[in-house]
């Protein structure tokens, strides 16, 4: 009669036995699904990822650029020997957005960047026009912002705001890059938008460029400016052909201006230069450009280049202001330093 019983308890105290065995294999199988899963994913371009199995149930976590990426990192831990389900928490990473530019009297940097590195290089472009004293950083490091390829063009684009008087700032947000804060001419800030919109098509960051900037103009040097007016009616400024390279003429042009202006050393000078219309308004713009550095480059020689802005409209552009500027498509600006 005892026999059944006997049998039963052989076989409670078999299962008692291999669920101990169990019990005592499940770390070791755990950590073999671990260790193979994230061996697996390596290169599939998780960030930060933690794979934690329980029993054969795996869990992925991390962080990653694109909703593929998941997919396809939660396809091969499934095909994983031993796995039987995968839940999959890995998380969208945003891009890093930043913005700098005045509050009262000090500077503000604020905003999410991928890593220690790419915060403290964006500090160090901003320190390096207002003083490190003058800066409130708030950028935080977060490891769910992506690292795309145009992270080490971010200082280059504070560092321009060096070229700019007043009080300029930046915002990239959203995909937008917007041009903030305040200056004091619209040469200035057409300047700036065009140079942080060629960083921004060389490094195919795909942003769009928005420009909120204010202008607050300073006082115009009217003096100064008449009499460069007066000299250009007598002696334009002209280029060879449709190229940048100017005339003979126009440099002792350009020499006048320059010992026009060394009387007037308060001043910053702002060359501004139009095209007459070609087949391209792009090929226009460029050519301006290349005009307005021509002359840049021949009047720094008596005007310290610091003083000195020098920006192209293509076959658009500002008016020359009081009347007919003389050069031709070429305007000289004089300001008196903010």
């Amino acid at each position: 009669m005892r026999e059944p019983g006997v049998i039963l308890m052989g076989v409670a105290l078999l299962l008692m036995l291999g669920a101990v065995c169990f019990a005592m294999e499940l770390p070791r199988i755990e950590a073999a699904i671990e260790t193979q899963a994230t061996a697996t994913l390596a290169d599939v371009g998780v960030r930060d990822l933690r794979i934690e199995a329980d029993g054969r149930d795996v869990t992925l976590y991390g962080t990653i650029a694109f909703a593929e990426i998941g997919l396809e990192a939660a396809r091969r831990a499934a095909g994983e020997p031993g796995v039987r389900s995968v839940d999959n928490r890995l998380v969208m990473a945003g891009e890093p957005n930043f913005e700098f530019g005045p509050d009262g009297d000090i500077w503000l940097l604020a905003g999410r960047l991928p890593t220690p590195e790419s915060r403290q290089e964006l500090f160090d472009a901003a320190a390096a026009i207002v003083g490190q004293g003058n800066v409130i950083d708030e950028t935080e490091v977060d490891a769910a912002v992506t690292e795309p390829p145009w992270i080490p063009t971010l200082p280059r684009l504070i560092q321009l705001l060096r070229q700019v008087h007043g009080g300029p700032g930046l915002r990239l947000r959203d995909g937008t890059l917007t041009l903030t804060g305040h200056t004091s001419s619209e040469g200035m800030r057409d300047r700036l938008e065009f140079d942080v919109g060629e960083i921004a098509e060389a490094a195919e960051t795909g942003w769009m460029i928005a420009n909120e900037m204010v202008i607050a103009p300073v006082a115009v040097n009217r003096v100064a400016q008449n009499r460069i007016r007066r000299l250009l009616r007598e002696q334009p400024i002209a280029f060879q052909g449709r190229t940048d390279a100017l005339t003979d003429d126009a440099r002792t042009a350009i020499a006048g201006i320059g010992e026009l202006l060394d009387a007037f050393s308060d001043t910053r000078v702002e060359i501004l230069v139009r095209t007459d219309a070609g087949s391209d308004p792009d090929d226009d713009r460029l050519l301006s450009i290349a005009r307005s550095e021509s002359i840049r480059e021949v009047l720094s020689a008596s005007v310290h280049p610091d003083r000195l802005l020098a920006f192209g409209y293509g076959s658009d552009g500002p008016t020359d202001e009081g009347g007919d500027g003389g050069g031709r498509g070429v305007e000289f600006r004089v300001l008196h330093r903010p």
